[in-house]
């Protein structure tokens, strides 16, 4: 898992359909903004911390802004 990874989480304190998107990692927590569908795409619900084993990665990440292009 790394910066800009988009997750899922089957923890009761996320909606079922909702994705995050990695915004921080700290040891073994990440700080994610959680989605309502796909994010980008859909209403931004909040920003919180989630220990790693908690998060389902996608396989699909975003470029993080100001990450250099190559």
């Amino acid at each position: 898992m790394k910066v800009g990874s988009i997750v899922r989480s089957s923890h009761i304190a996320v909606p079922r359909d909702a994705r995050g998107i990695v915004l921080r990692i700290l040891g073994d927590m990440a700080m994610v903004t959680w989605f309502e569908g796909e994010p980008g795409q859909s209403k931004p619900l909040n920003t919180e911390p989630f220990f790693l084993v908690d998060l389902i990665e996608t396989g699909e990440v975003v470029r993080p802004a100001g990450a250099p292009l190559h």
